[in-house]
This record gives structure tokens, sequence and C-alpha cells, in this order.
């Protein structure tokens, strides 16, 4: 037996979408909407080339974001990687209350 959920689902955002309609308001809007991608959609199949120009300036956009972001993340994870470091020379150069000893750290310990 198939699942029902699906033909529920969609039942359901029909119907909710009917009565959206009854609204003036919405109705105004749902029609701009439908002529505006309307018109945009005519416009593509008529200048095909058009729409392949318009996708891949969006591609390169996204690439170009995505690899800004990349090198933002990688620039973050260097500096904190200097960070910690900094930190283990610090540690490895504090002395132990106990004693004239330096502290060692765990890896430096096993090391030996």
């Amino acid at each position: 037996m198939k699942s029902k959920f699906t033909l529920g689902l969609t039942i359901g955002a029909t119907v909710g979408g009917l009565i959206s309609l009854y609204d003036a308001q919405t109705r105004h809007h749902v029609r701009g909407s439908m002529m505006r991608v309307g018109s945009e959609t005519m416009f593509y199949l008529r200048n095909p080339g058009v729409f392949v120009d318009d996708v891949k300036t969006s591609y390169a956009k996204v690439a170009t974001s995505l690899s800004t972001t990349a090198d933002k993340g990688l620039r973050g994870v260097e500096e904190v990687q200097h960070a910690l470091q900094k930190v283990s020379k610090l540690d490895d150069q504090l002395e132990l209350p106990a004693g004239n000893q330096t502290k060692q750290l765990a890896g430096a310990a096993s090391a030996r």
C-alpha cells in the first residue's frame, strides 16, 4: 500500500491555496506574479542566448562567492593554528610550581 502522505500534502496545499485566494489583495498579488513569470518565460523562450548568459553570470557569482568564503575559512583555520602554536610554545616555557623544571605537553613527554 502506497503512503498517502504526498497525496494528502498536495490536496492540503491546493485547498489552502484556493482558500487564500478569497482575499482580494492575495488574488491581485498572485495575478501580478503569474503575469510577470509568464512574461519572463516568454522573453527567455524568444531569447535563449540571454538565458544562457544569465545562467553563466549567476554561476560565476555563486562560484566566486563560494571561493571567497572558502578562502576566508582557510585563513581563519590558519590563524587558529598559529595561535595554538603560540600557546603551545608559551606552555612549554612555563615553570611548574613544585620545582624549576619546565612544563612539558603530553605530546612532548611521549616523544621522549
